[in-house]
């Protein structure tokens, strides 16, 4: 059965192949074939080369000589990649992943939140202030189940990166916001108190008094407290 896929929309082709990819229904070790991909979507080869383009550059595939594209395994897939975390997430894959983002934060959202203490200026403080803000308001005005203290805390925890006033840190958002944006949305049917905002509240007054040991002791605690709702989550979704 051939899918109706505009032929100036070669994302739509990376949406199914992708999900379908990490989903399982295509396994690894699977070949595409660029004839296969024209005829199944009705485009062109030159859409098909563009889509299996982007799907390299995520390394759910890779391009064999007189093969054709071969599908990889997941221990190659960039675990990273925005589209791919959405694929996972959707396939309902995510929650070990999450747990690998938790350990990973253990070894350097403590180390950020001191550089932060020591460098932040005026503008930080008022984006960490603000992000605060709108987490702490959505808490007790929508209640724990609210959207937006996902959002707000994907934004406290850019605007600590950006507040170390180093580069390479300010990317790392581009890595782990996106999982840590899923990871929210996922733990905050099982938020019932805020405990949470108590540890970001302590995180952001060690920073606004540059007291680095203090920023980093509430941002393990914080990191403990993720953790503990995260656990949580994943007991609930195994009954």
């Amino acid at each position: 059965m051939r899918t109706a896929v505009a032929r100036n929309l070669p994302a739509q082709i990376i949406s199914t192949l992708g999900s379908q990819i990490v989903s399982g229904k295509i396994p690894a070790g699977s070949i595409l074939t660029a004839d296969s991909l024209e005829l199944q979507f009705s485009v062109s080869r030159t859409v098909v080369r563009e889509a299996l383009k982007v799907l390299h550059d995520k390394r759910l595939t890779r391009a064999r000589t007189k093969i054709g594209t071969i599908v990889l395994g997941r221990n190659e897939w960039n675990l990273l990649d925005p589209d791919v975390i959405h694929w996972l997430n959707d396939s309902g894959l995510v929650p070990e992943l999450v747990k690998d983002l938790e350990e990973v934060r253990s070894s350097y959202e403590p180390w950020v939140a001191r550089i932060a203490a020591k460098r932040r200026g005026t503008k930080d403080i008022n984006a960490l202030t603000a992000a605060m803000k709108r987490m702490t308001d959505a808490f007790h005005e929508d209640g724990p189940d609210s959207p937006i203290i996902g959002e707000a805390d994907s934004e406290f925890h850019q605007a600590l990166l950006d507040a170390t006033q180093n580069e390479l840190m300010k990317q790392m958002g581009l890595l782990f916001i996106p999982l840590l944006k899923i990871r929210d949305e996922m733990v905050r049917h099982v938020i019932s108190n805020g405990d949470f905002l108590t540890t970001h509240q302590a995180t952001l007054d060690a920073i606004i008094d540059e007291d680095a040991d203090a920023a980093e002791i509430a941002m393990r605690a914080l990191l403990e407290e993720a953790t503990r709702s995260s656990n949580t989550f994943r007991k609930k979704a195994r009954k």
